[in-house]
């Protein structure tokens, strides 16, 4: 069972998703982030023109991962999804944004 009182995510007020609400939830977006920076350097630094399709790949199936793996870790770490669409009067402070 999910600890109600520990989210690092809230769900998003708009559309399908989740907001980080605590220093954890920002310090992986942020990681997320400087991550593919680091990984855009990395594997499309001097690569000649004509065989950027292999890196391309490999470099769209890292991005894939990373962000199944902050999928997974946004929904372990926040409530589950639901649709949303504006602000209701059911809405729970605790869950959504």
């Amino acid at each position: 069972m999910k600890n109600k009182n520990n989210f690092w995510f809230k769900r998003k007020r708009y559309g399908l998703g989740w907001v980080p609400v605590t220093w954890q939830g920002w310090l992986l977006i942020v990681i997320e982030v400087l991550f593919l920076l680091l990984l855009s350097k990395v594997l499309l630094k001097d690569v000649p023109e004509n065989t950027y399709q292999n890196e391309v790949g490999v470099f769209l199936a890292i991005v894939f991962l990373s962000i199944l793996v902050l999928v997974f870790i946004s929904h372990k770490k926040g409530p589950s999804l639901k649709w949303r669409w504006g602000k209701k009067k059911t809405d729970n402070s605790k869950l959504d944004f």
